[in-house]
């Protein structure tokens, strides 16, 4: 396993890895991001995310380059959990969950999933807690997962 903390040196490629499939949220494909939404992608934020106590945030790596990422705010809200594009399928995202919630010590979670990654969220037993909703053409499916 590839698993480690994520630090402050991992910004720059967590947020070129975040950036290429931030794509996933947008109803049309070809929209640009909203800016709030774009503001949250700055390196600046990356880089606070990580120096927060208030964000849990690791990393999978091969090789040196960053290839998926997970990052969970005040413990039980799964802010980000991203795998690269070319890995997607092959259980990164699952192993990174895994090894994250065996780090924590909460009986609930929540994440705003994309609709794409919907089926992931699921596999993870996370249920829909809410209809989907859609803010400034980014849509998302607001979830539960109670253990």
């Amino acid at each position: 396993m590839n698993i480690r903390i994520a630090n402050v040196d991992d910004a720059m490629q967590i947020k070129a890895l975040v950036s290429s499939l931030s794509h996933f949220y947008l109803i049309d494909k070809n929209a640009s991001l909203p800016k709030w939404f774009s503001n949250t992608l700055e390196i600046s934020e990356f880089e606070r995310r990580l120096l927060s106590d208030n964000f849990t945030n690791y990393v999978y790596s091969t090789n040196e380059s960053v290839i998926g990422y997970i990052s969970i705010k005040d413990k039980n809200h799964l802010y980000h959990l991203f795998v690269s594009e070319y890995h997607h399928g092959k259980g990164i995202a699952k192993e990174l969950w895994k090894y994250t919630i065996s780090n924590l010590d909460e009986d609930t979670y929540t994440v705003r999933s994309s609709i794409y990654a919907i089926p992931v969220y699921k596999s993870f037993s996370f249920k829909e807690s809410a209809p989907p909703a859609i803010k400034d053409g980014i849509a998302f499916q607001p979830m539960t997962l109670i253990r």
